[in-house]
């Protein structure tokens, strides 16, 4: 378990009725449990914008170029039967997933005890219910799947976090949330993960084979697209400090470096695969050329650009960003500001013009550069623009310190 000591690990703390949690720590476990129950049923509706289309053969656009581009460097049509098989058994588990949560909620009896004139249990779950997409708690979860990337990527990136959040509540200070963890976590959550890195290997070996009419920079800008909203998954970079050690085992920016070290690897793994295809060698041999790649020489005519890469943490952020800290409005005296426009490209350079920020308009048309085509039209998209990036109740915030480079 991430984060595990002796300490978190012993149970024998844990509350066991919600009776016996007061009234900040019951609040608190129920926000968490909340947002996990959501979670779970906003994913099956993710996953069906997609799952249907494959289903009904009605394929078009970027869809039909990447499962034909995968039927020409796969000719059995494994790889398509697997990933119609695989999304439907990620609905079905997390179905299961919701369906565990809601019984935290509701076996125990106390947590649905009338406390400050609410029924918790039975609102939270008929608001849970309620829920469209765009309405759910997290962010990466009110954004359509518009192609089997999505469905990919989200898997490999977005379910990711969810295994590190699962691995960390499994020292839940209420104690049928700890012990319901164990199973979501190694016996399902394993198999979403493998199915997203299973499948983005499988559109990075054919779009650089150049199996279809897309190619790795159609894969780089969907990773561009969730890897953001990933991070933002863990909250506050600065926040944490009250959790720890009481419903989770790690504080919000402990966990997220554990996080982009993991999600470094798995996106080197695409890359391995790539080269793998492309050379039409062995696994070590592919390694090999990507560390030198990596190092910046040309091998076989590959170079960086061909290959995928981690955006910067800072990039595309409008949620929990650690320099949020840096700033503060005017007339307040503490600093921390909940969003802050700072234009930050996906290498991590601070975009100026004459010395300031880039407009903002400009920074609107560089994210069109960089991500997917189909994000631009999104309902996501919308959101932030209109609740952040021409937003104008989040005032003009100082800076105590300079953005870093």
């Amino acid at each position: 378990m991430v984060g595990a000591t002796a300490a978190t690990a012993d149970l024998t703390t844990r509350r066991w009725k919600a009776d016996d949690m007061p009234d900040s720590q019951f609040m608190t476990a129920l926000r968490i449990i909340r947002a996990q129950a959501s979670t779970e049923l906003a994913s099956i509706q993710q996953h069906r914008m997609v799952y249907e289309q494959l289903d009904s053969g009605s394929l078009n656009g970027l869809d039909r170029e990447v499962v034909e581009g995968m039927h020409r460097t796969d000719p059995t049509g494994h790889r398509l039967d697997a990933i119609s098989f695989s999304k439907k058994r990620v609905c079905v588990e997390e179905l299961r997933h919701h369906m565990q949560m809601a019984g935290v909620l509701t076996l125990d009896e106390s947590f649905d005890r009338a406390r400050w004139g609410h029924h918790w249990a039975t609102e939270t779950l008929e608001e849970l219910f309620a829920m469209k997409p765009g309405e759910h708690v997290l962010d990466a979860f009110n954004i359509e799947f518009k192609s089997v990337m999505d469905s990919a990527t989200f898997m490999s990136l977005i379910d990711r976090v969810g295994k590190f959040q699962l691995e960390m509540q499994h020292h839940f200070l209420y104690g049928p949330m700890a012990v319901s963890m164990p199973w979501m976590r190694w016996k399902e959550e394993s198999y979403h993960l493998a199915a997203g890195e299973t499948l983005m290997k499988a559109i990075g070996a054919a779009a650089i084979q150049g199996g279809g009419n897309f190619g790795v920079e159609d894969l780089q800008r969907t990773i561009n697209m969730w890897y953001p909203r990933g991070l933002e998954m863990f909250g506050s970079e600065l926040g944490g400090d009250l959790v720890k050690g009481v419903f989770k085992t790690l504080k919000n920016g402990e966990a997220q470096a554990f996080y982009i070290e993991e999600v470094r690897g798995k996106i080197r793994d695409v890359n391995v695969a790539m080269v793998q295809s492309k050379l039409r060698c062995t696994k070590d041999e592919a390694e090999r050329v990507v560390a030198r790649i990596e190092k910046g020489e040309t091998v076989h005519d590959l170079s960086r650009s061909d290959l995928a890469f981690l955006p910067d943490r800072r990039f595309f952020r409008i949620r929990g960003l650690q320099e949020f800290g840096d700033f503060r409005l005017p007339g307040s005296d503490a600093n921390g500001v909940g969003y802050v426009y700072l234009p930050y490209d996906v290498h991590g350079n601070f975009l100026t013009h004459g010395g300031k920020p880039v407009e903002r308009a400009e920074y609107a048309d560089y994210l069109k550069t960089v991500l997917p085509e189909r994000y631009m039209s999104s309902r996501h998209w919308s959101f932030v623009k209109d609740e952040f990036l021409f937003n104008d109740k989040w005032g003009e915030p100082t800076a105590v310190r300079g953005p870093s480079a």
